[in-house]
């Protein structure tokens, strides 16, 4: 008799199950560890780090994917954690000393775990979404003065294995509201050589650049075609392999990213300093991926145990 797989909410609770948020923040530090210290001590004057930078940096992330918590709660939880008090400006300062670039460190190496057990995945798909904090700036909109509140961009590049059902984030960017859907796309996909796969995406990536991004990275486009009157024609559109059904089969998955996000109010943010936001644009990816590697280590537990139990039975 075939084993009949879990379901999403099953494996969810097998998660909590087996991995208590004390084992989730140690996988996060782990991970930290392996990359070094996100910053230093700079001179001999004034106190000493109350905590080493890998513990504030892991810490903080830990403290934002779990509960998407303000400097003020991750105060009170210090203790609990890392076995000191430590005050909420201090986890302020030293979260703008980490680098930006040491968080998609970290977020990249989260997905590395993940993809050690499943290999590859079939597509990567790039999208990003709004991040919008709580202050308001005056814009001209039609000639007159509006207020807006200020946001920024989260760009994501979202790997994608339809045969499991599953999707992580490879990595991300923070990035003003400005910066277009296909600029971020082609900054992620910049250093990435990825071998072969699709890379689905609507029509915001319909540009000559994300096509020879795509190829550079080694990926096949599946891109909606914006509709163009007299049109320069490119050479790396034309290699462009869009079947409507094929696209909707694989790039349907990312809007399960985005919309968890907004479900647990994670787009939404109350720092004030652009680089700030733009590591936290970052840090709110991580959760995907880990709870995604999470699941699937569950998934083999629960198979190894099935495996020994019909051996068991046999004798």
């Amino acid at each position: 008799m075939k084993h009949k797989q879990p379901t999403y909410w099953q494996k969810y609770d097998q998660v909590f199950k087996r991995f208590s948020y004390k084992k989730i923040y140690e996988m996060i530090h782990g991970l930290a560890m392996k990359l070094g210290e996100p910053f230093s001590k700079q001179g001999t004057r004034g106190p000493k780090l109350k905590l080493p930078s890998i513990t504030y940096a892991s810490f903080i992330a830990f403290e934002i994917i779990t509960g998407d918590a303000h400097f003020r709660d991750m105060e009170q939880d210090a203790e609990l954690f890392v076995i000191k008090h430590i005050d909420h400006s201090t986890f302020q300062r030293n979260f703008e000393k980490i680098p930006y670039e040491y968080l998609q460190h970290l977020l990249q190496a989260c997905a590395a775990l993940l993809e050690s057990l499943l290999g590859t995945a079939t597509a990567y798909i790039p999208d990003s979404t709004a991040v919008t904090t709580r202050r308001y700036h005056d814009i001209m909109y039609r000639g007159k003065i509006r207020r807006v509140k200020q946001t920024y961009k989260s760009h994501a590049l979202v790997g994608y294995y339809p045969d499991k059902g599953v999707i992580y984030v490879k990595t991300a960017e923070g990035t003003d509201h400005h910066v277009s859907d296909s600029a971020g796309a082609v900054s992620m996909l910049d250093d990435y050589d990825l071998g072969w796969a699709y890379l689905p995406a609507d029509r915001g990536y319909d540009y000559e650049r994300v096509y020879r991004a795509a190829e550079e990275a080694g990926l096949t486009s599946i891109i909606k075609k914006q509709k163009r009157k007299n049109g320069r024609k490119s050479k790396c559109r034309k290699r462009s392999m869009y079947r409507e059904p094929f696209y909707r089969h694989l790039r349907h998955p990312v809007e399960n990213n985005f919309g968890g996000l907004e479900n647990k109010g994670m787009l939404v943010t109350s720092l004030r300093k652009p680089e700030n936001i733009a590591k936290y644009s970052v840090i709110i990816h991580l959760r995907q991926t880990l709870f995604a590697y999470l699941r699937q280590t569950v998934l083999g537990l629960i198979d190894s145990i099935m495996r020994q139990t019909r051996v068991n039975n046999k004798f």
